[in-house]
């Protein structure tokens, strides 16, 4: 990956009751990232039933330079955060131009905050941000305010390139969400997914906004099924360049790639959550279809399953003790577990449908969303890691496909036909309502789906 960032300094500020924690980053090339608040009060409980959405208000930044540069920053970074909140089931972000105050002369710190002209729009929580830049260097602070206690919670500076400041708004959801519900935001992170056009299909990569997006792969044929290693430093994916789909893996910083030496061809690829193994559903027979799993070098293969049919679409336990998966064996594709040897294979979906695939486990462990034919599509749905508790999450005209986690265990992507053209969604599990994760069609790609989240920030 080409090195963005020559210098990054992050200064952090959190309040709790009384006290104040100072944390001061300097990094060459990657970002270091402190834990955030840790020991913090949590004010949103979101495993709560029935949670009630949490009114937030987030105002355009303001710019502490007078010359106006980068003024377009004002609008664009609480945009950011505004987006970022709005994807999370349990926040509502006050619409933007029932606000009475303007940005660029209100005070953001909270003993000058005018408290009534937010409370009269119901607003629990405001979050006021600035910005200045100097010699290429963005500075950003944020400050989160209770208008009910009219007290400061949680206040951040960071500093970053100019270039930088999205992943810096991004950074401050992650961290606000953090601080309030004490679980870490999916903001930072970025999602691989498959573009085509024209029957061409590559491997490419953007941020959670659908911003920065980045072309992975370069050849003029199909390369499918990406996954992002935990760390986020290396995709592997299955590519037919070469004839017969074989699994690659590319090194996203140095920007080579190398070739798995595999007994047949491939059907899918997955990491395991220590990024030393991969899970790969091979067909060395040409007839039925096996999972293994290999070392990261190549090495070491090992099959899991000996059944007739097919066993394919792993998904690794967050611990990497047990792999959910599909298997044709009974007849019909369904979800079946294993352990991460080969040992306990047994099925887990037992609903009405007689068609379920695409498990994938949730980051917390808590979960396994797949897929199940439901009236006539597919739909998302998710049960509990025994099969038990399963409930239907999408409800779609045509097929929802290829669910995916975010870090945080509360929102799935997935991919559907809308208006003649394959893309990307997210929805919350809590069923808050669909949001569509790329904020603009992109003309090299008509169609774009099968996507996979790094655990990790991605500077």
């Amino acid at each position: 990956m080409t090195k963005i960032i020559e210098i990054i300094k992050i200064r952090k500020i959190f309040f709790k009751t009384f006290a104040i924690l100072l944390n001061f980053f300097i990094a060459s090339g990657f970002l270091i990232l402190s834990p955030v608040n840790s020991f913090a009060k949590i004010y949103i409980n979101i495993y709560a039933a029935g949670i009630k959405k949490i009114r937030v208000a987030v105002p355009d930044f303001k710019n502490i330079y007078t010359y106006g540069r980068h003024k377009k920053i004002e609008k664009n970074a609480a945009g950011i955060i505004r987006h970022d909140l709005s994807a999370i089931g349990y926040f509502h972000v006050v619409n933007p131009l029932s606000y009475l105050d303007n940005p660029q002369h209100a005070p953001i710190s909270p003993e000058k905050i005018h408290y009534s002209n937010w409370s009269v729009l119901n607003t629990q929580y405001l979050i006021t941000g600035e910005y200045g830049t100097s010699n290429g260097i963005i500075h950003m602070k944020v400050n989160l305010i209770s208008i009910f206690t009219k007290q400061l919670l949680f206040s951040e500076t960071l500093e970053g390139m100019d270039s930088q400041y999205r992943f810096l708004a991004n950074k401050f959801a992650d961290d606000i969400l953090k601080f309030l519900t004490g679980v870490k935001g999916p903001f930072t992170t970025r999602v691989f997914f498959v573009g085509e056009k024209d029957g061409v299909k590559n491997i490419f990569s953007m941020d959670f906004g659908g911003h920065r997006v980045q072309k992975i792969t370069h050849n003029p044929s199909i390369n499918i099924f990406p996954y992002p290693s935990p760390g986020g430093n290396k995709v592997a994916y299955v590519s037919f360049k070469e004839g017969n789909p074989r699994v690659f893996i590319k090194n996203l910083k140095a920007g080579s790639t190398i070739k798995l030496r595999l007994p047949g061809p491939a059907d899918y690829v997955a990491w395991s959550p220590a990024g030393n193994k991969l899970a790969l559903a091979l067909t060395p027979d040409r007839v039925n279809t096996e999972l293994y799993t290999i070392d990261a070098d190549g090495r070491n293969i090992k099959q899991l399953t000996f059944t007739e049919g097919i066993n394919t679409s792993a998904s690794f336990s967050p611990h990497g003790k047990r792999i959910a998966f599909v298997s044709s064996r009974g007849g019909s594709p369904q979800v079946y577990v294993m352990n991460a040897d080969g040992s306990d294979q047994h099925r887990i979906t037992f609903n009405s449908s007689y068609y379920n695939t695409s498990p994938a486990w949730s980051p917390n462990g808590k979960k396994i969303a797949f897929t199940s034919f439901v009236n006539g599509a597919l739909q998302v749905c998710i049960m509990d890691t025994d099969g038990s508790d399963a409930r239907q999450v999408t409800d779609t005209p045509y097929s929802a496909n290829h669910p995916a986690w975010t870090r945080d265990s509360r929102i799935i992507t997935f991919d559907t036909e809308i208006a003649g053209r394959q893309e990307l969604y997210m929805i919350d599990v809590n069923e808050s309502g669909m949001m569509r994760l790329m904020p603009v069609i992109f003309p090299e790609m008509h169609n774009y789906y099968d996507a996979q989240w790094t655990l990790k920030p991605y500077y």
